[in-house]
């Protein structure tokens, strides 16, 4: 039978969310007699640790009753079935009329099904010999029609099954479950606790050589580890070890299957546009086929595309790996030490697959980081990263890392590469104009190109954003289902007023300059945009700042690129640099602190001197 007991389900990243047809990654089907209280539930748990949201059904259905609709909904709604094929499975009508239900949702809905052969051989289940011929037998013995009817509906759905590719459990050490339910079930582990007295060091099992050998066991089972200490230690035989090490291997790989089959963890967003140039040459600085590390910083403006970047490679590549994290919005969610501890919590859950993962300090949190490098490969993204400081508790070196291991970050300050020079780096770049003209489009119109009388607005749209995909879509949505004069209002207003969302992604990086580098970027954004460097540098010592040091901060920051001698700046950044020179007095040019259009200083110089009269 199933469990109705369900995991708490995944986190906000990913991609399973309430549009998704899907309410349950995996429904997991068994014979409670036969597994309930070891072999199942030493699986369940797995599953939910590795945030896998499983469905499963404790309660007992009466003799005689039927599968209830909400059970029926369970397994529609489930993305994978899990079906433990035991010895006494086919006794069990419940279990096979869920089975019945399951393979119609594989021809009908597209489920995936993984049959586990626990015990039993897939040629038991597809011919209904051994055990599941005996249970046919009986279901056989007095049945009428309707029932003759539903046994041959039981069978071809075991043949089905039995055909399946799935995972074997045999018998061949001497049943593991025997050891497993007797070591680690609730009544095993309360005689051996009364019994205990301790580890005995001079045994072949003590802690450190099970720490040692049983890191497997120690993911598996965490909240039991001190008690199979305890157990092991009082065997004088290897064999016990094998056991209890073969049934954990087999659930790490059912476990690491079913997340392989479950679709990309983070959602990219619709109609992705003109971003494959970009994913290409970020490809080309990852390795993938080398056991040497690769690790790589995307940077660039703030609205430029990093994180979309590093999430469609983070999808293309994660099937590739068994163990993956993708760390949204480090920025903003290390703000402290709590916040870079919860940050090394989600990454170890992830990769340990085990959501019950808890850190007493960062230091803590980098040795545990350090010391998984036993797991092979790993892929991680962090995503916004803005100081050097946080990759040094989060991923600051090949060391850390198993060989093969694919580490990405996003950052708009290219000092986090700078410092590191672990990482290999690329320069975000803008949308062509065709690009651009079709991603505008998509939000502005709802297709790929614009309506005949508005390809002249559209253009202008064009010019003003200057292939930054944030101020295309923003501008697009804003213009949907506008007539051409709301158009031509609009651009005349981005003249002078950016719009909100816009203004608020690129600020962010002036929001962290101290107080002198953010004068000279005003300064620049009023005055010196397109100029020659050196001249700018002449023009600010003699206004006592420290230009070498100011510029080169600016540039760091992606607020100012410096090309050929010449600075240069983004429209969008100079309109928000512009905007908050005008923001606390919007009408009043007299009080702002720079002036730059002529109209503005011929009418501030005017006033002053009619005010002087």
């Amino acid at each position: 039978m199933a469990s109705r007991t369900c995991s708490s389900g995944r986190s906000s990243s990913s991609s399973y969310n309430s549009n998704s047809k899907w309410r349950y990654d995996v429904f997991l089907s068994f014979r409670g007699e036969d597994t309930r209280k070891n072999f199942t539930d030493h699986l369940y748990s797995a599953l939910d640790r590795g945030n896998i949201n499983t469905f499963r059904d404790d309660e007992k259905l009466p003799s005689g009753e039927e599968i209830s609709p909400h059970l029926l909904k369970s397994i529609e709604g489930s993305r994978i079935a899990i079906i433990v094929f035991s010895k006494t499975f086919a006794d069990s009508k419940w279990c096979l009329d869920e089975l019945v239900k399951i393979m119609e949702c594989e021809k009908e809905k597209g489920q995936k099904v993984f049959p586990i052969f626990y015990g039993v051989e897939p040629s038991e289940v597809r011919n209904q010999t051994g055990s599941y011929g005996e249970a046919f037998k009986n279901h056989q013995t007095n049945a009428d029609e309707e029932k003759k009817k539903k046994i041959e509906e039981w069978k071809a759905a075991l043949r089905k099954a039995g055909k399946l590719s799935g995972f074997p459990l045999q018998n061949s050490m001497s049943d593991p479950d025997d050891f497993a339910s007797s070591r680690i079930n609730g009544n095993g582990a309360q005689r051996l606790t009364e019994g205990d007295r301790g580890v005995n060091p001079g045994r072949p099992y003590d802690r450190a050589r099970l720490s040692k050998r049983g890191k497997l066991v120690n993911d598996l089972y965490p909240a039991k580890f001190d008690l199979l200490v305890r157990v092991l230690s009082r065997s004088t035989s290897e064999r016990d070890y094998k056991l209890l090490l073969y049934e954990s291997k087999f659930i790490e790989e059912i476990v690491v299957e079913i997340r392989r089959s479950i679709p990309k963890l983070v959602h990219v967003g619709d109609k992705i546009v003109g971003i494959d140039e970009n994913v290409k040459q970020v490809k080309l600085l990852i390795d993938a086929k080398s056991d040497e590390v690769s690790m790589v910083g995307i940077y660039g403006i703030g609205g430029i595309g990093k994180t979309t970047i590093a999430k469609v490679i983070y999808n293309d590549l994660s099937d590739q790996f068994k163990h993956h994290s993708f760390l949204e919005n480090v920025r903003e969610r290390s703000k402290d030490d709590r916040g870079l501890l919860q940050l090394q919590e989600k990454l170890l859950c992830d990769i340990l697959m085990d959501k019950t993962m808890k850190l007493s300090n960062v230091d803590e949190g980098v040795q545990m980081i350090k010391s998984r490098r036993y797991l092979g490969k790993v892929l991680i993204v962090l995503d916004d990263v803005d100081c050097p400081k946080k990759l040094r508790f989060l991923a600051d070196s090949p060391d850390w890392f198993g060989g093969g291991s694919t580490i990405i970050l996003t950052t708009r300050n290219k000092r986090c590469l700078n410092v590191n020079k672990a990482y290999s780096s690329y320069e975000a770049k803008g949308l062509a104009k065709n690009k651009a003209l079709e991603l505008f489009c998509w939000n502005a119109f709802k297709q790929h190109h614009p309506t005949d009388n508005y390809v002249d607005l559209c253009n202008r749209v064009l010019h003003h954003a200057k292939g930054l995909p944030l101020a295309l879509v923003v501008l697009g949505s804003s213009l949907f289902q506008r007539d051409e004069e709301y158009w031509e209002s609009t651009l005349d207003r981005l003249k002078t007023i950016p719009l909100d969302d816009i203004q608020k992604v690129l600020q962010v990086s002036y929001n962290g300059l101290d107080d002198r580098c953010k004068k000279v970027f005003l300064d620049i954004v009023c005055f010196f945009k397109d100029w020659e460097e050196k001249i700018v540098t002449k023009i600010l010592e003699g206004c006592r700042f420290h230009p070498k040091t100011e510029l080169k901060e600016l540039d760091d920051k992606c607020l100012i690129s410096i090309s050929d001698g010449f600075i240069r700046i983004h429209d969008s950044l100079q309109e928000m640099g512009r905007a908050i020179v005008r923001e606390k007095y919007p009408e009043n040019p007299g009080k702002w602190s720079r002036l730059w259009e002529y109209k503005d200083i011929e009418s501030v110089l005017t006033t002053n001197m009619l005010l002087k009269i």
